[in-house]
């Protein structure tokens, strides 16, 4: 009985509503010194935009190339959702549709296509914390399943045959990076590299002209992939820059798929190898603990000629993008 009076005065260790939850970590209100998780009991939603406008491409030597009439637009509408499960795990799926254009004035081509793209999912897990300064070293795991349209219609009759766009290499990818990020008062520097492992898969614009077949068996070239983004703090303002190196391998194509280890079959593609650079920056402003909002711009710097356009995940165009978001979190 004595128990009861001592037990009446303590606080209840829930949230109603709104309010804070209590079994929650805890998060600063500015982004230098925000670790690479998102922490337990946090629970984020994203919403955003990325605008791409490219008049030219790049040559096989890796020159810019313009084009005289064709405009190629590419846009993606992202809705991102983050969950801590522990202290130092974190799940996070991100899911993108894309709206894509092309136009061609001299040719009379204008054909455009929405739809799905490639959703990732993956899961982070913190191999190292500290607080003040804030120091973290993240393993982060990534799955693509390529759940998008993966058919460019029929080549029977010309190129203007061709209705709709591709939006997934019809293939998954598994990827491992190990990122990190290291506080220096205002000042923090962001690195990661990984490695992108690109399985093979039958894709229906994988077109065989003797055989007059439209599905084939299709391996992109594997992937390697590092980054550098410094970052300057000024009050709930963080500015940052960003540049992204990543080199590729040959890729694959065939119309059979017999025995165990299928990829055996495939012929590689000459040429297809390579490697791109981009650069840019951005700004995120941190409103309140539970809500940001960012925008950045990214230009390429290098890059390899369309082998396999539309598909820009693998054969990016040349053009600059144009991204904003808003995170909300409780």
């Amino acid at each position: 009985m004595w128990l009861l009076p001592l037990l009446a005065a303590l606080p209840d260790a829930v949230a109603a509503g709104f309010q804070a939850k209590t079994m929650r970590a805890p998060m600063s209100a500015v982004e230098v010194e925000r670790p690479l998780v998102i922490g337990k009991g946090w629970l984020e939603a994203s919403f955003g935009y990325d605008h791409k406008f490219a008049d030219g491409a790049w040559s096989s030597e890796g020159e810019a190339v313009q084009w005289e009439s064709a405009r190629w637009l590419y846009t993606t509408e992202r809705l991102g959702i983050r969950y801590g499960f522990t202290r130092s795990t974190e799940f996070y799926w991100d899911i993108p549709f894309h709206y894509a254009r092309l136009k061609n004035d001299v040719l009379g081509t204008d054909t455009d296509g929405f739809g799905i793209g490639e959703p990732k999912f993956g899961w982070k897990w913190e191999l190292f914390n500290r607080s003040v300064p804030t120091t973290s070293l993240v393993l982060d795991l990534q799955y693509k399943m390529p759940t998008g349209q993966e058919t460019a219609g029929t080549y029977v009759g010309g190129p203007n045959t061709f209705g709709t766009i591709p939006m997934s290499t019809g293939q998954a990818d598994l990827a491992a990076f190990l990122r990190a990020k290291q506080q220096f008062g205002p000042l923090a520097i962001e690195g990661s590299v990984g490695w992108v492992n690109r399985f093979s898969g039958v894709s229906q614009f994988v077109v065989e002209v003797d055989q007059y077949q439209f599905s084939g068996r299709f391996k992109p070239g594997s992937e390697v992939r590092a980054e550098l983004s410094p970052m300057l703090q000024l009050g709930p303002v963080a500015l940052h820059g960003n540049v992204v190196w990543r080199q590729w391998f040959e890729a694959a194509v065939g119309t059979t798929a017999e025995g165990f280890f299928v990829d055996e079959n495939l012929d590689p593609i000459a040429g297809s190898d390579g490697y791109a650079v981009d650069a840019g920056g951005g700004v995120v402003v941190n409103v309140t603990r539970g809500v940001d909002v960012l925008a950045s711009a990214s230009v390429p710097i290098r890059g390899e000629d369309l082998l396999f356009f539309p598909l820009e995940s693998i054969s990016p165009t040349r053009g600059p993008t144009v991204s904003t978001s808003v995170e909300l979190r409780y």
